[in-house]
């Protein structure tokens, strides 16, 4: 079972930010950590926007704390795991341009997407999803989404 209550007072964190965590679920990270940490690479991404001017100030929607098996069902973009370890997964708006590897996703642009998955899971886009390890923090996916052209699907199981 899902609790769902409000992110309150965590800078960047839109007014009735939803954080949705299984009360049985132990997290080392709280709520608050996993939107700072998308915040942050957020803002790290802003200096390379192509195009300054379509910048997006970054806003968390969710946050949610799930078991890595469960975590494609939030984002089908999410590649489908089979562990129970604990991750968070975000979602809001800002410059999600996905420059870099990560364990879960890798860089792909529109110009070079090979699979439909790939073009719409990419990016860039003036929102998305990301995934983080609750035991180290670190990002494990980014996953942008442009609603307009390449909306995301909700996974399933």
């Amino acid at each position: 079972m899902l609790v769902g209550f409000l992110l309150a007072g965590a800078a960047g964190c839109e007014s009735g930010s939803v954080i949705s965590a299984d009360p049985e679920l132990h997290a080392r990270l709280s709520p608050a950590d996993a939107a700072r940490i998308t915040l942050d690479y957020l803002a790290e991404q802003t200096p390379e926007i192509a195009a300054p001017e379509l910048h997006i100030a970054p806003r968390i929607a969710s946050v949610s704390l799930v078991q890595a098996s469960a975590a494609h069902a939030l984002d089908g973009c999410i590649p489908v795991q089979s562990s129970a370890d604990l991750v968070w997964v975000t979602k809001g708006v800002g410059d999600y341009l996905n420059l870099r590897d990560h364990p879960w996703s890798s860089v792909t642009t529109q110009a070079n997407a090979d699979t439909q998955a790939a073009l719409t899971c990419g990016g860039p886009g003036p929102a998305g999803t990301i995934v983080i390890d609750d035991a180290t923090g670190t990002i494990l996916g980014v996953y942008p989404e442009d609603s307009r052209f390449y909306p995301h699907q909700t996974g399933s199981g």
